[in-house]
């Protein structure tokens, strides 16, 4: 009887450990394609029966029109307190919170002291906040499982390790790198699942936190320069990618790169003049290749860039780029960030416009032999810019979908082959929403949180979730009057749990209580 029960109890763990997912950083995985693959709890016959399962209010200093960031989903990890899921965002006011994502309470809290010589940024605009400005981080995707979560490196990101190598070192010691195989700071760990958070504080330096307990795992690395406005992290192959926005604190619009192997780890630059588009930064190919958006100034490779797309190495070198044919827009800078994607066994980049075209790409040869040419692009469609990332998912027949959030509304388009050759046709047209965040996908769900944001004008409203039908746009639940004030920041789902941030330091979990016994007690 003990030996059934142990073999009963070990099939309820290893069930429990396949099938929890994480969302491991803004677009849920390098890509940035907002697919929760493995969600399944949300369909279209219950979305509308979505409630609220908690709120957690977090001490933080607003900056701003910043408060807490868009919110990160380890789904399993071993603490001291046992096994976990962990909710972790960060504060505008140079906080880390890592929160029982089960239970609703706090597991740590980091602050982090400015250091830096240069005096530390207090007032705000509306530009530039200051404090803390970019979402958490770890490695992993949302699109695949790989133990409790789908943790461990990006799709065709990771090196792996060498025979006889221990997982979790590097594969392959390069020039001047220690024949020692150094751990990898960023890689996995705990059964195979992701260890570490990363982090920037408003001082510019890049935290590596153990995401059991909180702790620095190295002496924090000086990685962009104080006072910037930092983009959300990306992390791949044990690096880690960010942009700097928007001049603020003085500082020029560029792309980061820092590869935490070595021992002796030092970020790359590469200015690009205008600010790089979106809030992603970047987005990551299966090979690597490192892509983003620029709006306006000029580059040794690409010449004047207008509203140019680059392809570049992990090191940040050009490898290739796309710069629309025709006068530049007439409005501001593009707001998304590029999104990757396969279908049917080819990658794809989309990107937005100042004149509200969207451009499908090829990844491999983004504008062609004379680097103008897309492969398809649409006719201008949003009145407003294209904002925050892209999201795309691909149904039960092979039919990809992509969305993108303008300044009013959410449109869905569908990749259809004409003529033998890819394009993006425009399926629907949400109805109007106030400056909605970049949308999440899931089981054939458009999750789509108007912030309530106002650049305008126009009053400021509150926060409200909308799930859609993702192939019709037809709305399915509105959470109505649930929060109190708008969001500056995007959502995350996991484990049958969707999360958003708004401006009073509040986070929202939302689900089914009936799943929630131990918050009902029932």
């Amino acid at each position: 009887m003990k030996k059934l029960l142990l073999t009963s109890l070990a099939i309820s763990v290893a069930a429990w450990v396949t099938w929890a997912a994480d969302w491991p950083g803004v677009g849920g995985n390098p890509q940035r394609d907002g697919w929760a693959k493995s969600e399944k709890a949300f369909t279209k016959e219950n979305a509308g029966k979505i409630e609220l399962l908690y709120k957690y209010k977090a001490e933080n200093q607003v900056r701003g029109v910043n408060a807490l960031t868009s919110p990160v989903v380890n789904g399993f990890m071993i603490t001291h307190l046992g096994f976990k899921e962990m909710l972790a965002f960060a504060g505008s006011g140079d906080n880390a919170y890592s929160v029982d994502a089960d239970l609703n309470r706090i597991v740590w809290k980091v602050h982090f002291d400015y250091s830096a010589v240069k005096p530390q940024v207090t007032n705000s605009t509306p530009i530039c906040p200051g404090g803390l400005t970019s979402s958490m981080a770890m490695p992993g995707s949302s699109t695949v499982t790989a133990g409790r979560g789908g943790g461990g490196r990006a799709p065709g990101a990771g090196r792996g390790p060498l025979p006889g190598v221990p997982p979790g070192a590097n594969a392959a010691p390069g020039p001047g790198r220690a024949t020692i195989p150094a751990p990898q700071l960023l890689s996995t760990g705990n059964f195979g699942r992701a260890a570490n958070f990363a982090v920037i504080s408003s001082d510019g330096r890049l935290h590596v936190l153990n995401s059991s307990t909180g702790a620095e795992r190295t002496t924090p690395i000086p990685f962009v320069p104080p006072n910037s406005k930092v983009s959300a992290l990306n992390v791949a192959n044990n690096s880690v990618f960010v942009a700097t926005q928007d001049g603020c604190g003085g500082n020029p619009n560029a792309l980061y790169a820092i590869d935490l192997t070595p021992e002796s780890a030092k970020p790359v630059v590469f200015e690009t003049g205008g600010s790089p588009s979106g809030s992603g930064g970047t987005a990551i190919s299966a090979d690597g290749t490192v892509f983003a958006q620029i709006p306006d100034g000029k580059g040794e490779v690409a010449g004047p860039y207008n509203d140019t797309v680059l392809a570049l190495s992990p090191d940040l070198k050009v490898k290739d780029y796309f710069t629309p044919s025709g006068p530049p827009g007439t409005g501001s800078a593009p707001g998304a960030t590029p999104l990757v994607f396969t279908s049917n066994g080819r990658e794809y980049v989309v990107a937005g416009g100042r004149d509200g075209r969207l451009h499908l790409l090829d990844a491999k040869s983004p504008g062609g032999a004379d680097h103008h040419t897309a492969l398809f692009s649409t006719e201008a469609i949003a009145a407003n810019n294209y904002q925050g990332t892209f999201a795309s998912w691909e149904d039960e027949g092979g039919g990809r979908w992509i969305y993108a959030s303008t300044g009013n509304a959410v449109i869905g388009f569908q990749l259809e082959m004409q003529g033998g050759k890819p394009v993006l046709t425009q399926k629907w047209r949400s109805e109007e929403m106030q400056a909605p965040a970049p949308v999440v996908t899931a089981n054939g769900l458009v999750f789509a949180l108007s912030t309530g944001q106002s650049f305008t004008k126009k009053p400021a409203g509150r926060a409200i979730l909308h799930v859609l039908d993702g192939e019709s746009g037809k709305g399915l639940y509105s959470s109505g009057n649930l929060t109190s004030t708008w969001s500056s920041a995007g959502l995350a789902i996991a484990n049958r749990r969707i999360y958003f941030t708004t401006h009073d330091n509040l986070v929202y979990s939302l689900g089914f209580l009936a799943e929630q016994p131990q918050l009902t007690g029932k």
